[in-house]
């Protein structure tokens, strides 16, 4: 199993310059929008026509046809686009087989759906399950998944798997404890070995 180094890379893997692209929660990716890391600028610079869809953003700023206020669960695109990239998305919806059905509305008929999601059995979640009981969580994450789950639902939801992988880093900006310094030194030391423990799971699937 690959293992991608940042969502860069996941997307110059899988997004060519004639690509449309539809952003799904482009406004909330931990990253401040002025940040050249910040995943909608790279996908802007990358590929032919870009989306944005979240519930909440600033239409002062971003407005016109190509940004959308409207939940990931129910939307509707004016065309059906190549990609949907939904980067640590998932975790955030209540009804992910809502979510997974609205995608699958809008997009082409050869095109794919592109999600990263924190993986349930990765290093640090696995570290804080035995040492606090419950790990640390976003609080506005409602779900857990890993591979097999993540397969059951998008087979269950019109969706075929082509790409089960893992993503090293999100470059969230957040402060981190000297324990997650060191904790660090063990997860790069570890995915030399196995992906198993990597902290985001990727699936790439395509309408079936």
């Amino acid at each position: 199993m690959k293992i991608y180094k940042d969502k860069i890379e996941l997307i110059e893997t899988h997004i060519s310059g004639t690509d449309s692209v539809l952003d799904l929660g482009f406004w909330g990716q931990g990253v401040n929008v002025n940040n050249p890391k910040w995943i909608h600028k790279i996908l802007k610079n990358r590929a032919r026509k870009v989306y944005g869809l979240d519930i909440e953003f600033d239409q002062s700023v971003y407005k016109g046809p190509l940004y959308i206020q409207a939940s990931a669960e129910n939307f509707l695109l004016p065309e059906k686009v190549d990609i949907l990239f939904a980067g640590d998305l998932i975790e955030h919806v209540s009804n992910p087989g809502l979510f997974l059905e609205s995608c699958l509305r809008n997009v082409s008929k050869d095109g794919k759906l592109i999600i990263s999601t924190p993986n349930t059995f990765n290093l640090f979640t696995m570290t804080e399950k035995m040492s606090k009981g419950e790990p640390t969580i976003n609080p506005e994450h409602v779900f857990y998944f890993n591979e097999k789950t993540l397969r059951t639902l998008l087979h269950r939801h019109g969706w075929e798997v082509v790409e089960v992988s893992f993503l090293y880093r999100l470059f969230v900006e957040h402060r981190e404890s000297w324990k997650k310094k060191v904790l660090n030194v063990v997860y790069k030391l570890l995915s030399l070995a196995t992906p198993r423990y990597v902290e985001t799971i990727v699936i790439v699937a395509k309408p079936k």
